[in-house]
């Protein structure tokens, strides 16, 4: 039905797995990101070796509406066995895209302070990140600070970002994945647009 999935299952899941911990220990780090996994447009390679490492039965995925289609819908239930809903306050993981109309960032589980573990993590499917630019962060697994630019996303995007990181250790992760690469977002982290950083 679907060919080409994770070649090697065993040790693609760990490659994949191991540069998703390495994204999250350091954020803004960019991380080159190339799973060999062949998926349905327009879900990118990346975002599916996540999708099926990360997910099972017991992990709900929302999709916006432009990303639900049919093949990939029929793709994550084939190969994950997760629920998808319609409902971005349900969900576990959510994949969202730049330039597309997206929920706020408060719709998603923030988890509570007793089970911070319980919010969602957003992977957000960007044309490019790259090194420099207009967003800085500090934080846990930062040495001072990093700038990095993320393409397509904007001014309130960041300013929602921003505040994520107010009610620390409740609060949503982000994961920004691009062709080639990922970079991480963690609720730790502090971010700052570079005019204000």
């Amino acid at each position: 039905m679907f060919d080409h999935v994770l070649s090697t299952t065993a040790v693609d899941s760990s490659y994949v797995f191991r540069t998703i911990m390495t994204a999250m220990s350091r954020p803004g780090r960019i991380l080159a990101f190339l799973p060999p996994v062949m998926a349905p447009a327009p879900l990118l390679p990346g975002t599916a070796a996540m999708l099926l490492t990360l997910c099972d039965f017991q992990t709900p995925i929302h999709l916006i509406p432009e990303l639900a289609d049919s093949a990939v819908t029929k793709y994550l239930r084939f190969h994950t066995g997760a629920p998808l809903t319609p409902d971005a306050a349900d969900s576990s993981f959510a994949v969202l895209a730049a330039g597309l109309d997206m929920p706020r960032l408060a719709d998603f589980p923030q988890g509570t302070h007793e089970y911070p573990d319980r919010s969602a993590t957003l992977l957000i499917q960007v044309p490019q990140v790259s090194e420099g630019g207009h967003v800085a962060l500090r934080g846990p697994g930062i040495e001072s600070t990093i700038e990095v630019t993320v393409a397509g996303m904007d001014a309130g995007f960041w300013h929602e970002l921003m505040r994520n990181r107010d009610g620390f250790p409740i609060g949503v992760d982000v994961v920004f994945i691009s062709p080639d690469a990922i970079c991480a977002f963690p609720r730790s982290t502090t971010v700052s647009l570079r005019e204000t950083a």
